[in-house]
């Protein structure tokens, strides 16, 4: 009986640990590999300031006459009913240009089995101004015939410096949903 309670106590702790552990979906989401898994359109890495580390991903734009960031496709597993996103953030100095949707941004768009994009993206983060690290976070429920994601990170028409770190989205639960 006493192994039965030992093997059993065991057996849950094992189970509750990998309920917790849910692996990131993200390639490479702290940056410690450059800018590996990433589509750049004018990023870089940077050692001087990060959340975490030794290395975050530094958008830096001069003018707000074109869009710079980086961008990935994930695919969604299969049994996922929602993602929770997340990225630390710090902005200096961004100023948005003529557009509400300009500046700083963190957005999941999701896509079908084409890669064509279904309904709007989704903005987590739109920053502009200075802001400190901050952790911009949101549980999205994934649309109908969608089969994979893009987690795009940018300095959208806006000029300054946004700096990223620890990138993560995770499979999401339907609790999750009705708790957002």
């Amino acid at each position: 009986m006493k192994n039965y309670c030992l093997i059993t106590c065991f057996l849950l702790f094992f189970a509750i640990d990998k309920a917790q552990a849910q692996k990131n979906l993200v390639t490479n989401g702290g940056f410690e590999d450059g800018l590996y898994g990433w589509n750049n359109n004018g990023a870089r890495v940077t050692p001087w300031d990060l959340k975490s580390g030794k290395h975050s991903c530094a958008i830096v734009a001069p003018n707000a006459s074109n869009w710079i960031g980086i961008d990935q496709t994930i695919r969604i597993p299969k049994k996922a009913v929602s993602l929770e996103c997340s990225a630390w953030i710090k902005t200096t100095n961004v100023i948005k240009g003529k557009d509400e949707w300009n500046g700083a941004i963190f957005t999941i768009e999701f896509l079908d089995v084409q890669d064509k994009k279904i309904g709007d993206g989704v903005n987590i983060a739109r920053l502009a101004g200075d802001q400190d690290w901050t952790l911009s976070k949101q549980v999205l429920k994934i649309p109908a015939g969608a089969v994979s994601f893009r987690v795009l990170l940018a300095m959208g028409y806006a000029s300054g410096t946004m700096l990223i770190d620890d990138v993560m989205v995770k499979m999401g639960t339907a609790d999750e949903i009705a708790k957002s």
